[in-house]
């Protein structure tokens, strides 16, 4: 009895995300039988996958029968409007910060986060967490570190060829690399793969300023790049799920299928693509037809499904390993990890490989 109840919250989470993701009408059937407990599970799955803007969005257009306990309600709609809020402040900082490299003359993408929301349906109702900019050589990225460590306190270098501050209020990184695979045997055709999918480079204005936005091939894999980063280790949530659908489905004509294709099997990524694309397919209502390439059949869709919906962003919320239960860190780390390991081996195993190896160095070299 309590599995049903589960799987009929699941099934009207997905049903309002999609909703929103898509704008489409929503399926009220979905809704028709929830009690107080399944909407509260329907309101902490919105949270813990970080998706609770676009749930807030799909469920005012509920009937008042249908519509979640007030309560539940409120701090959705109030929820949302701290969104939009802090969106619009992302805005104006990444319009600020633009317009300071470019004074300086200094290269920057936009990456992830707003680089890829701008091409939302409702960019205003995703969630935002920090803002991103790469810097295509060493120079700029040196430049532009010395830069804001000469206008805020607080700048700080992290691993990985990153470095972090605050601006303006909001949390900004710099990175010295887009694609953020952990092989090291396709850096140089990384390094020339960027620069040639770079010549195609898209310019948005935000608000007085024109960013630089990686163009659609560049911004589908880094994004996917990104995603399998993270699911190697302690897993990723449905947002950054919702940016790669929303990236295929708005750029399906603009992109060569077969020439993505050739580049995740370049990088070690096709097998696990496969998978993946079958599971945006099945879970957020990506049509098949814009997908770059057919689904080819492979052992994993089920399992990469269940994870993602029961440990939430970046694996937080796993009730096996309540993470954010723990302040001092990661819970069960090493056997989370060699579990994981095991999952991903079969469809990306260079990247499960290299893992240590890269984790160490990064220490080391931090």
């Amino acid at each position: 009895m309590e599995d049903q109840r589960r799987e009929g919250s699941i099934r009207a989470f997905l049903e309002a995300l999609k909703s929103s993701l898509w704008e489409i009408p929503i399926q009220q059937s979905y809704f028709e039988n929830l009690d107080r407990k399944m909407w509260i599970d329907i309101f902490l799955m919105s949270f813990h996958q970080t998706v609770e803007g676009h749930l807030a969005d799909a469920i005012q257009q509920l009937p008042q029968p249908l519509l979640p306990p007030q309560d539940l309600l409120l701090k959705w709609i109030v929820r949302l409007q701290h969104i939009e809020e802090k969106n619009e402040k992302m805005s104006k900082v990444i319009s600020d910060l633009g317009r300071l490299f470019q004074e300086y003359e200094i290269r920057a993408f936009l990456q992830k986060g707003h680089g890829v929301s701008l091409y939302y349906n409702k960019p205003e109702v995703r969630v935002s967490g920090d803002i991103d900019w790469y810097f295509p050589s060493r120079e700029d990225y040196n430049r532009a570190n010395e830069l804001i460590k000469s206008k805020v306190e607080g700048f700080h270098v992290q691993p990985a060829y990153s470095s972090g501050y605050n601006f303006e209020g909001v949390e900004i990184e710099h990175h010295l690399k887009l694609i953020q695979l952990r092989n090291p045997f396709v850096l140089k055709y990384l390094k020339n793969l960027i620069t040639e999918l770079s010549k195609d480079n898209i310019i948005k204005d935000f608000e007085s300023s024109k960013v630089e936005i990686p163009s659609p091939m560049l911004n589908i894999i880094q994004v996917n790049a990104h995603i399998l980063k993270h699911q190697v280790t302690y897993g990723i949530g449905l947002r950054q799920l919702c940016d790669a659908a929303v990236l295929y489905h708005k750029f399906s004509d603009q992109i060569d299928g077969q020439e993505l294709k050739f580049i995740y099997k370049k990088l070690g990524m096709l097998d696990w693509s496969h998978v993946f694309h079958q599971v945006l397919v099945d879970v957020l209502g990506l049509n098949k037809d814009k997908l770059p390439f057919k689904v080819e059949k492979k052992e994993g869709v089920t399992w990469m499904k269940d994870y993602i919906l029961r440990t939430g962003n970046f694996g937080f919320y796993d009730p096996e390993n309540p993470d954010i239960n723990n302040p001092g860190g990661r819970v069960k780390r090493s056997k989370r990890l060699f579990s994981n390991f095991k999952k991903l081996y079969p469809l990306a195993p260079i990247e499960v490989l290299c893992f240590p190896f890269v984790h160490l160095f990064s220490k080391v070299h931090h």
